[in-house]
């Protein structure tokens, strides 16, 4: 399904874990070098400016050319309008395989500018109706579901994936307003449900080596799901979505009906991530509970006026400022697993164990070698090494 051959991701895995031990003196240049050898890579993966660089030149050439197009076969038709579009989307799609397949474009900006603009076009020329009534907006969510998913099953694509599972959300949304005051009613709970199923079997699938290639696709989704399952409960969403969507009409200072349990779990889902975190070493469960701790200061700031806000400010800075000195001299021996000093990954979720296939495919059992090129296992902390190997 993925576009790009699994054996050469492999490699390219393995390079960058390669890599990240030499980085760590866990590996001498010579070594480095053979692996690279053993498990080449001829993908094209551009430094970060010139992948901007192209992602914008593509999308030029693709607004200039669909111009071209729009205009040639006339703008005043808006059967042909559309269709032209849904063409350009189609044409996007068949140079991003092109690009794929021949030129081997992997996060080039090119590949990435041509699967945006092929889900746009495609998108906007099936549901846009430019002269009567849109599409309903089960139909859009359906549609915009449908080609997110492709996208993401077939490039591995974090926006597609964020896009596939805001669509889902959404038509969850629709079908459950549908139930009338009832729905309503229910709605942030089934929210949080679905979240919470989406997260757990998320979690699980991300162990599945067959899917090891759409593991940040997967991280991605786990955070999403993580961040809505708090947010469908927390008090400030719920009773704002509430009188703007749902026509409450409250006045201000007035609560909404059964308002304690949504401030129960504003509370208590962000200090939940944390243990579960801290329990786990969970950096994905550590980090959005970090974050949805400012959440719960403002939600309840917001409602509760304890003290001017300059003043809450400056308290809180001292506050967080006060705890990460305080963590750092805690840390600065690593304690229970914990550091505070920055990992070396570039992906921290990262759970696929690369060391052991590294050495399976480059180390044959013959092969000597000398005694300061062996892979980790030192009996320091940290990175893993030491001068006893």
């Amino acid at each position: 399904m993925i576009a790009w051959s699994s054996t050469t991701l492999d490699n390219l895995d393995i390079q960058t874990e390669a890599a990240k031990a030499h980085r760590q003196h866990c590996i001498s240049n010579e070594t480095l070098e053979t692996i690279r050898q053993a498990h080449p890579v001829n993908l094209y993966t551009p430094n970060p400016i010139i992948r901007i660089g192209l992602f914008i030149l593509t999308v030029i050439c693709v607004n200039f050319s669909m111009g071209f197009i729009l205009l040639t076969i006339g703008i005043n038709n808006e059967g042909a309008l559309r269709g032209g579009m849904v063409f350009c989307g189609l044409v996007c799609y068949g140079i991003l395989e092109f690009a794929v397949r021949e030129k081997k474009c992997y996060n080039s900006g090119i590949n990435e500018a041509l699967l945006w603009m092929a889900t746009s076009l495609i998108s906007t020329g099936l549901l846009v109706d430019f002269s009567s009534t849109m599409p309903s907006p089960t139909t859009i969510a359906m549609v915009m579901l449908l080609l997110t998913t492709l996208a993401t099953l077939r490039f591995a694509d974090m926006l597609s994936a964020t896009g596939a599972y805001i669509s889902l959300l959404a038509l969850i949304f629709i079908q459950v307003l549908k139930l009338g005051s009832t729905g309503k009613m229910i709605m942030p709970f089934v929210i949080m449900g679905v979240s919470l199923v989406i997260y757990l079997i998320v979690t699980k699938q991300m162990k599945r080596h067959a899917l090891r290639h759409y593991r940040n696709s997967l991280t991605l989704l786990r955070i999403l799901s993580l961040i809505t399952l708090y947010l469908a409960g927390n008090y400030y969403v719920v009773r704002e979505t509430s009188n703007t969507m749902f026509d409450l009409q409250l006045p201000p200072g007035q609560g909404i009906p059964g308002g304690w349990i949504f401030w129960i779990l504003t509370v208590t889902i962000p200090l939940l991530y944390l243990y579960s975190g801290i329990r786990k070493k969970d950096a994905v469960l550590l980090r959005t509970g970090l974050i949805l701790v400012s959440i719960v200061v403002f939600t309840v700031r917001y409602y509760h006026h304890l003290a001017p806000v300059e003043i809450a400010m400056v308290l809180a800075g001292i506050m967080l400022t006060g705890g990460a000195w305080a963590l750092i001299k805690y840390l600065h021996t690593p304690k229970y697993g914990f550091t505070y000093k920055e990992a070396d990954e570039a992906n921290m979720a990262d759970s696929m164990r690369i060391e052991s296939l590294i050495i399976a495919q480059t180390f044959t059992p013959g092969q000597s070698q000398p005694p300061q090129n062996g892979f980790g296992g030192g009996s320091g902390g940290g990175g893993g090494s030491s001068g006893e190997f």
